[in-house]
């Protein structure tokens, strides 16, 4: 590319690989190898800077943004004036006189003479006038103790563990890992940062991928368009030639395959499935290849015999590639024991691999783990081992409305004409189908239903708690949790009210507490239903055994359980960290204006 003037008079020779204009100069750019070098020339030709630079971007104000190729940035004027130093990671173009200045993640503000007008410190700045800008503050993420002592403090937009004693830190798009204690294992400067195993992690950086260690050591450089971790070994791909292809590390940096692949698949307990010039096959563990890329696709398989479609019929290969049924019409399926069902239109055939027949049906046959169930058209169930030797035969109900239950507590429901009662093991009827609903037994109690109302019985049919209820109320550690008109409470195993039914929902948790939710809102019961905070808080959880992490109006607090402040609720993030009676907790900034004179 040259230039000519108004007149066709060349002004600038045909020497560059591209020329763009910008007024009064031209940046121009001429190909070394395989990248490019920036220059900046005027419109005759004079070199104002020469051709190495990797970048040369246009601010406005007749200022430019020079990028070297260590890829630190510095401004200069159109006369090649330089404003700063290459310590700069990127500049905005220029508004009243002033840009976003980014350097080491954060932002300030310059001005067109170079000089810092806002120091780079901030996570986010807005030019809004003249003189006139937004600066916002990173979310400072603290480590601290009950007393709310700071430990330690990292800027960072989000803070998640990937690992014991891992935590990825994300800061304006980037990634990198700190420690438990914010110390850093890597520096934010990645795309993305998966989870630690080992002291390995896949780390991506301009849509690459690697693998390294956390002392920052290089296992797999980061060069592959994609990394898959399975256990010890890796499946990745590159492109080559412009075509994907894939082959097999394990995570010291060992490559397995001796041969690149179309694509390979997930390893299926037996091989990792392969595809080669459109054919299937598999590779073991090792990177060989135990089956031969000849196939449509593979099926499925076990620890022996693989299904394979091959030339559009089925049959099934040895883990070794050797044929033990021959391609046939119709499909087959691997069973367990050695045998396999071949499937004819609705028949249904169960053999050895030695072809002898074992059982057959063309009615519907399910495959469980270690037998089949076969559902006859009257409904009668066959249980068959897989030698195809019926097991036992469960016959079909055919009295009208009867429903039997498991037994709990030597007592089983049992539903018969409508009606609820109680059998033993032994099927002798101990408590007559009187009563509407049952449930299970459990502590002593089943609950029943009567006139359309919950209580509990005991196990001589004595009404321990009158049927009062709405719903089936539920027994646990001698307190039932039941429910009224829509509300809900706890009483115990007498009938005594513990809480009042006042609450839309009531959940036990695993300490033996209860949440206790009204319009919204939450609270905290005891296990023997003693109110220790009433329904005021968007969320309540646990954090130890003497205090509940509590969110209002968005901000999180600490309390203790019987509801005295230890933080207070001000902080947008608060976990508790198990075992060292810390705490995460993450601190955001408003928007503050600033003069600039």
């Amino acid at each position: 590319f040259g230039c000519v003037n108004l007149k066709g008079e060349l002004v600038v020779p045909f020497v560059y690989d591209a020329i763009v204009i910008h007024d009064l100069r031209a940046v121009v750019m001429q190909k070394n190898g395989s990248q490019y070098a920036y220059g900046l020339i005027d419109l005759n030709n004079r070199i104002i800077l020469p051709l190495i630079y990797q970048k040369i971007v246009p601010l406005g104000t007749l200022r430019y943004a020079v990028q070297d190729f260590s890829g630190k940035t510095a401004i200069c004027s159109e006369e090649g004036k330089w404003s700063t130093g290459f310590d700069i990671d990127s500049v905005s173009a220029f508004r009243h006189d002033l840009a976003v200045l980014y350097k080491n993640l954060h932002v300030g503000v310059i001005d067109r003479s170079g000089e810092i007008r806002v120091e780079p410190v901030y996570r986010d700045v807005q030019i809004v006038e003249p003189g006139l800008v937004q600066t916002r503050k990173a979310n400072a993420w603290k480590v601290i103790d009950l007393h709310q002592k700071e430990l330690r403090r990292l800027d960072a937009d989000e803070l998640e563990p990937i690992g014991r004693n891992r935590n990825r830190a994300k800061f304006n798009g980037l990634s990198g890992v700190v420690d438990s204690v914010f110390n850093k294992v890597l520096p934010i400067e990645f795309d993305y940062v998966g989870p630690v195993s080992q002291e390995k992690l896949i780390v991506r950086k301009k849509n690459k991928y690697g693998l390294i260690r956390t002392n920052q050591s290089v296992i797999l450089p980061i060069e592959f368009d994609s990394l898959i971790l399975e256990g010890h070994l890796l499946r990745t791909s590159h492109t080559e030639a412009g075509i994907r292809r894939w082959d097999l590390y394990d995570t010291v940096g060992v490559r397995k395959t001796t041969a690149s692949y179309e694509f390979i698949g997930p390893w299926n307990g037996s091989f990792f499935p392969v595809r080669q010039h459109g054919y299937s096959g598999a590779i073991d563990r090792v990177g060989k290849e135990q089956i031969a890329c000849v196939y449509d696709s593979l099926l499925s398989a076990d620890e022996i015999h693989c299904v394979v479609k091959f030339r559009g019929q089925f049959g099934a290969i040895t883990l070794d590639d050797h044929w033990k049924i021959l391609p046939q019409r119709n499909p087959i399926m691997l069973l367990p024991g050695g045998l396999y069902m071949e499937i004819e239109g609705g028949l249904k055939k169960i053999l050895d691999f030695s072809g002898q027949l074992l059982y057959f049906t063309d009615n519907p046959l399910f495959i469980f783990p270690d037998h089949l169930v076969e559902k006859l058209p009257d409904g009668t169930e066959k249980e068959i081992n897989f030698q195809g030797q019926i097991i036992s035969r469960k016959t079909a109900i055919t009295v009208k409305e009867q429903q039997s239950f498991e037994e709990h507590e030597g007592l089983t429901v049992i539903h018969r004409d409508g009606k609820f009662g109680f059998v033993d093991s032994q099927g002798r009827l101990r408590i007559a189908n009187r009563y509407e609903g049952a449930g299970d037994f459990n502590e002593g109690l089943a609950p029943i239903r009567l006139l359309g109302k919950w209580g509990f019985i005991d196990n001589t049919d004595q009404i321990i708690v009158q049927p009062a209820y709405d719903k089936m109320p539920v027994l646990r550690d001698g307190v039932a949790h039941v429910n009224r008109n829509g509300k809900e409470g706890l009483i115990d195993r007498s009938g005594a009210l513990l809480l009042d039914l006042r609450y839309d929902t009531i959940r036990h948790q695993q300490d033996g507490s209860y949440l206790l939710i009204k319009d919204g809102l939450v609270g905290l019961a005891d296990a023997g239903g003693k109110i220790l905070l009433e329904p005021r808080f968007e969320s309540l959880e646990p954090a130890g055994q003497h205090h509940v992490i509590v969110r209002q109006n968005g901000r999180y607090g600490l309390l203790t359980r019987d509801g005295l402040s230890v933080f207070p609720i001000q902080y947008d993030y608060l976990v508790y960290q198990r075992g060292t009676e810390t705490f995460f907790v993450r601190e955001s900034f408003p928007w503050e204006t600033k003069q600039i004179k």
